[in-house]
C-alpha cells in the first residue's frame, strides 16, 4: 500500500480501483482488506465481498449479468496470482493476493476481537461445521451463529434467510463456489437483515476443516498454489484452460 493509498483512507475516500478487463479490483493487501471490513461492520447494510481471479474475469466477459455484479461489490480482492500478474503488465502493481482461505481467519480474528458472530454457509455436508469447530479451535471466543450446508436452490431460500437473520450473524461467509456465491449473496443481500459483511469463499471451508490440503507454503508464496490444485484435482483442468486465454486478453488490452 502507498502513500496515496494512506491518505485516501484517511480522508474516508476509497483508492481508485484497478480494472482489469473490465472488472473492477480493488488494490488492498491483506491488511487494507480487513480494515474495510472493520469500517463496514459499523456502518448499515449488507456489504459484499468477492475474491477476484481470472477465472471470474474471463465469465464476467462473457456475463454482462456478472459484470455488473462486480463492479458493484463493496470490495473485490485480488485472489488469484494472475490478477496479480496482470496488475503488473497494466503498470499498476498491486502488492499480493488476498486469498478467500486467508481472509476468512484473518476476519475470524476480528471478530473475536470486537464481539461479531459469524456464519458458514454451503460446503459438502459436514463441512462448513468441522470448519466453524476448527475455527473455533483456533479463536476460543470466536461466536459461531451457525451453520449450514443448505444449498441455493431458491426453494430453499425462506428458510436459509430466516435462519441467517435468527442468528444474529454480523458476517456471512459463502461457500457455494464461483459465480454461484456470488449470485446467492447479490439476490439476497437485502433480505439479511442483520448481516453487514457477505463474503464468498469458495473452498475455503475445504481448506479449513481439513478434507483438502492447502499447497505448501514455498509453493504459495511462489503462486504456484494453482499447480498444486491441479495436481491433486486433475479435473480442474478445464478450469485452468481459462489462465491462457486471460493471460493473453491482458496482453492484448496493455497494447490497445
Amino acid at each position: 500500500m502507498n502513500e496515496t493509498e494512506d491518505k485516501s483512507i484517511e480522508d474516508g475516500r476509497r483508492p481508485q480501483r484497478l480494472k482489469i478487463l473490465g472488472v473492477d479490483v480493488d488494490p488492498v493487501d491483506a491488511s487494507l482488506a480487513l480494515r474495510r471490513v472493520s469500517d463496514y461492520l459499523k456502518s448499515p447494510g449488507c456489504k459484499q465481498v468477492v475474491t477476484i481471479n481470472p477465472e471470474y474475469v474471463m465469465l464476467a466477459g462473457t456475463s454482462s449479468r456478472l459484470m455488473r455484479l462486480l463492479n458493484r461489490a463493496e470490495l473485490n480482492v485480488p485472489d488469484g496470482i494472475g490478477i496479480v500478474w496482470a496488475s503488473r503488465r497494466l503498470g499498476l502493481p498491486l502488492a499480493g493476493r488476498v486469498t478467500g482461505a486467508d481472509l476468512l481467519p484473518q476476519i475470524c480474528g476480528l471478530c473475536e476481537s470486537d464481539g461479531h458472530s459469524i456464519y458458514l454457509l454451503g460446503g459438502a455436508e459436514g463441512v462448513a461445521r468441522q470448519a466453524a469447530a476448527n475455527l473455533q479451535a483456533s479463536f476460543p471466543r470466536l461466536e459461531i451463529a451457525g451453520t449450514s450446508s443448505r444449498d441455493p436452490d431458491a426453494d430453499t431460500n425462506h428458510e436459509t434467510i430466516a435462519e441467517i437473520n435468527s442468528s444474529g450473524a454480523a458476517i456471512l461467509a459463502v461457500a457455494y463456489g464461483c459465480p454461484k456465491q456470488d449470485f446467492w449473496i447479490d439476490r439476497n443481500r437485502d433480505l439479511l437483515t442483520g448481516v453487514r459483511v457477505a463474503l464468498g469463499v469458495g473452498g475455503a471451508f475445504d481448506f479449513i476443516a481439513g478434507r483438502v490440503p492447502r499447497a505448501p507454503r514455498l509453493l504459495r508464496q511462489a503462486g504456484l498454489e494453482w499447480l498444486y490444485r491441479l495436481w491433486l484435482e486433475p479435473s480442474r483442468y478445464r478450469r485452468m484452460a481459462a489462465l491462457p486465454r486471460f493471460g493473453f486478453q491482458v496482453l492484448r488490452s496493455r497494447q490497445r
